[in-house]
């Protein structure tokens, strides 16, 4: 898929202070997005007008939400529930959509990480196309214990069983993104301190990870740079991949039907200096694939070992929200091109 290189609109964080913006997530049939405000502990919903302008139409917050540092964020396929993984307090949380359109604020579940799991530290999330399963990329820094884990999900309890896990010492590296194969018998999985992406079967019937990857992708060609979010598009024929080493993000050719990666060179990157792009993270396609959202965390040092710098002084306007679109999909915008800031964000989401 090919998306024009320069953003259409930008939603900048006025919060009262700098937030990583960890992760973003499309409804699967609306044009509305939900992202995950980590630093502040927020969720964020934005619905996207034809023209590909994003307002804020929810904000759900701690401590009513408990919500600790969201880390990532899923919509359920049929879009009433939206999941949660909370990077300080270990916990899935779970919010119900109402009559009125809305989340409630309030989760309808906290379900704690299983044992085996329960000290690492999530960053990736993915939920199947059926909605059966729930799969989770545990990974910090290269010294810290890491997992691939696969999860049941019963969106009616709602309850999360863990199922399998590739532990620490069956990984290549520092597990971030994971995305599901659209036939979901596979898991996507990219290696920040390694530049590869890791293809891995796993069996639907007995929940069971091969933790030997089918595929390796890696390599200068590819250009993966420290490699974060990674997803299918909605057609299943590409996926993109956000590479915060080196403020782009990526595209390739994807084998929905051999689960492969196809070619080496990428057939897209976004990147500067059209891109307008510093340390993107979180990725999301809208449901008919027009647009595309990737969250950044704007120029942060990044330490030896791979954990990110950033503190009271970090200017808050940094962290931002790129909306991209496909080329031809959408009529001629208003007004400016792009937005440096959007007054409805700074409005909801000021001290708290």
């Amino acid at each position: 898929m090919s998306y024009e290189p320069r953003p259409i609109d930008c939603i900048t964080n006025n919060s009262w202070a700098y937030s990583l913006i960890n992760s973003v997530a499309f409804h699967p049939s609306e044009d509305l997005f939900c992202a995950a405000f980590s630093s502040v502990d927020q969720l964020i919903n934005f619905k996207v007008d034809k023209f590909g302008q994003a307002r804020v139409i929810q904000v759900i917050k701690h401590p009513t939400a408990l919500l600790r540092a969201p880390q990532h964020v899923v919509f359920s396929p049929d879009g009433k529930k939206i999941i949660v993984i909370n990077w300080s307090s270990t916990t899935f949380t779970i919010y119900q959509r109402g009559e009125d359109e809305l989340y409630a604020s309030l989760p309808i579940a906290c379900i704690p990480f299983p044992a085996p799991l329960a000290t690492l530290r999530p960053h990736g999330m993915d939920i199947s196309p059926s909605g059966k399963f729930l799969t989770v990329a545990f990974g910090w820094i290269n010294t810290h214990q890491k997992a691939v884990g696969l999860f049941s999900f019963d969106g009616e309890g709602p309850a999360i069983r863990l199922l399998d896990w590739i532990p620490d010492e069956n990984l290549p590296g520092v597990p971030k993104g994971i995305a599901f194969s659209p036939d979901e018998t596979c898991l996507l999985v990219t290696y920040s301190d390694l530049n590869c992406i890791c293809i891995y079967d796993f069996d639907r019937q007995t929940g069971r990870i091969n933790p030997i990857p089918t595929q390796t992708f890696e390599g200068e060609a590819t250009r993966l740079a420290r490699p974060e979010d990674i997803k299918v598009s909605r057609d299943g024929n590409s996926i993109t991949v956000s590479n915060s080493e080196a403020d782009y993000v990526t595209s390739y050719s994807f084998d929905c039907t051999n689960n492969r990666i196809t070619e080496k060179r990428p057939t897209q990157a976004l990147e500067n200096p059209d891109a307008h792009m510093r340390f993107p993270h979180g990725i999301a396609y809208s449901p008919n694939g027009a647009l595309l959202v990737v969250s950044q965390f704007g120029p942060l040092p990044v330490t030896s070992n791979g954990d990110i710098v950033f503190g009271r002084k970090t200017p808050r306007r940094q962290a931002k929200i790129n909306i991209y679109r496909h080329q031809h999909s959408l009529p001629a915008l208003k007004s400016s091109h792009w937005r440096r800031s959007w007054s409805s964000l700074m409005r909801l989401i000021g001290p708290r």
